[in-house]
C-alpha cells in the first residue's frame, strides 16, 4: 500500500512539472497559442521604430503613409513573441481608448508606445508590434488591414 501511494504521489510530481514546463513566461505573462494574425505585405502603409527609442519597455514607432489615399489608425496594437521560429500571442488584457487617427499621403506620425504596464518589462527576444490600419473604400464601407514591425530585445 505505501508503495502504491509513493508512485501516485511521483507520478503527481512529475505530472506537475511537466505542465509547469509547458508554458513559458514573458515579463509576468505567458506565451499563448501561435498567431493567426495575418500581415499585409503589399501596402502603402509601413510601420518602423525610430531609431534609438527602442527599450524592454516601450518604443517610438513610425507610421508613414506612402501612397496616395488617407488612412485611418487608433491607439490599439498587439505585441507577440517569436518561438521555435513561429509568432505567438503574449497573454494580457489591454484596455486602450478607441479615438481614430487620420495619416494623409506623404504623412509620418510618431506614436510612442509604453508596454510597461500591460506586457511588462520585455526579456530577450525577438518580438513584433502589430497595427490596424483602415482605409475608406469607394463603396463607403471600411476595410482593414494589419502592419508589423519586427525588434530584438538583446538584454533582460
Amino acid at each position: 500500500m505505501k508503495k502504491t501511494i509513493l508512485i501516485v504521489l511521483l507520478c503527481d510530481i512529475i505530472l506537475i512539472g511537466l505542465v509547469g514546463c509547458t508554458q513559458s513566461e514573458i515579463g509576468g505573462n505567458y506565451i499563448g497559442e501561435e498567431s493567426t494574425i495575418e500581415i499585409a505585405t503589399n501596402n502603402d502603409v509601413t510601420l518602423t521604430i525610430k531609431e534609438g527609442t527602442l527599450t524592454n519597455i516601450g518604443a517610438t514607432i513610425l507610421l508613414k503613409n506612402n501612397g496616395d489615399k488617407a488612412y485611418s489608425y487608433g491607439n490599439p496594437y498587439v505585441l507577440e513573441i517569436k518561438k521555435d521560429g513561429h509568432w505567438h500571442h503574449i497573454n494580457v488584457v489591454l484596455n486602450f481608448t478607441m479615438p481614430a487617427f487620420g495619416i494623409n499621403p506623404g504623412e509620418t506620425k510618431e506614436i510612442e508606445l509604453n508596454w510597461k504596464n500591460g506586457y511588462g518589462e520585455l526579456a530577450k527576444g525577438t518580438y513584433r508590434i502589430i497595427k490596424d490600419i483602415d482605409y475608406k473604400k469607394e463603396d463607403g464601407n471600411y476595410e482593414t488591414f494589419n502592419i508589423a514591425v519586427e525588434f530584438n530585445i538583446d538584454t533582460d
